[in-house]
């Protein structure tokens, strides 16, 4: 006689459930990311930056800033130094998931799961995507001023623990993300949907950027209209004049150097001879260019 096989692939789950011991996992994102912040300012202020040539980025760290250019309070973007607080848009800190590692331990150290975060995609074995906030420049109506700021670091942006009294099924993960911009940030993680707490991880800074943007200039073009610096401004130049004609203002112009391996960078003009900015030494030019129009009026 034929014994009939009782078993399913339910009933073995169920098994494998009461046989559980509960248990602490540790869950850990590392990569590179950082904190990202989107607001708008007033048009007069993006004109007073570029207008005297203020470096957008020294601003945004240096406290004194303001004070040492006598910019008055009324054309402060926001308060200098504080540049995580122009966030009316958007404001995120995490890692991004195109750059970035999943790691679950359990209570003992043993690793469960190593995954790329570029990996996950929501099947096949992935944690799920749950998309948050979103925050576009051009979500903003035409000629609007926004503030994009980014500092870049690396190292690990998320550690936490979650009890389970279940295995461990990493299609329960869920990884929530915010978009700014094009950029996608991991900005925390659930499992079975329970938030869990992020002890803050630790990440060293690697770099900057912050810059002004003029919302739907880039249609026609594909590029945006932008500040950061003095270096985004376009300046007319004037022809390139002989080392025999010299120069009526005394100041830094674009020179082209003497001899076989001739080539181009800036030079100063001191009223009698060129020299370079940090020496006296006299430099042998073939030709110089310089600016067509007061810079104070651009």
């Amino acid at each position: 006689m034929t014994t009939k096989d009782k078993s399913n692939p339910e009933h073995n789950q169920l098994i494998e459930v009461l046989k559980f011991t509960p248990r602490t996992y540790k869950i850990s994102l590392w990569g590179y990311g950082g904190e990202k912040v989107m607001g708008t300012v007033d048009r007069k202020i993006y004109d007073y930056f570029r207008h005297r040539r203020l470096d957008l980025s020294d601003y945004a760290w240096d406290s004194d800033y303001a004070e040492e250019h006598n910019i008055p309070e009324d054309m402060q973007p926001f308060e200098p130094g504080s540049w995580y607080d122009c966030d009316g848009m958007a404001h995120v800190n995490g890692v991004s998931l195109n750059a970035g590692t999943l790691q679950v331990e359990d209570e003992n150290g043993d690793t469960v799961v190593t995954k790329p975060l570029e990996e996950c995609n929501g099947c096949d074995e992935s944690p799920e995507l749950i998309y948050g906030d979103e925050a576009w420049i051009d979500e903003k109506p035409a000629g609007t001023v926004v503030f994009l700021g980014n500092s870049n670091d690396k190292g690990t942006f998320f550690e936490g623990e979650f009890e389970l009294t279940t295995p461990f099924d990493i299609t329960k993960l869920a990884l929530h993300i915010d978009d700014v911009d094009g950029e996608e940030i991991v900005s925390g993680v659930s499992y079975d949907g329970v938030d869990i707490d992020n002890w803050g991880g630790s990440t060293d800074g690697k770099s900057s950027d912050f810059g002004f943007y003029i919302a739907g200039s880039n249609k026609e073009t594909g590029k945006w209209e932008s500040y950061r610096n003095m270096d985004d401004i376009d300046y007319p130049m004037t022809a390139w004049f002989p080392k025999k004609v010299k120069p009526v203002r005394e100041g830094m112009y674009l020179v082209k150097t003497a001899g076989r391996n001739s080539y181009t960078y800036r030079c100063l003009w001191n009223g009698s001879y060129w020299k370079t900015e940090y020496s006296d030494e006299e430099v042998k030019i073939k030709e110089w260019q310089g600016l067509a129009v007061d810079p104070e009026l651009i």
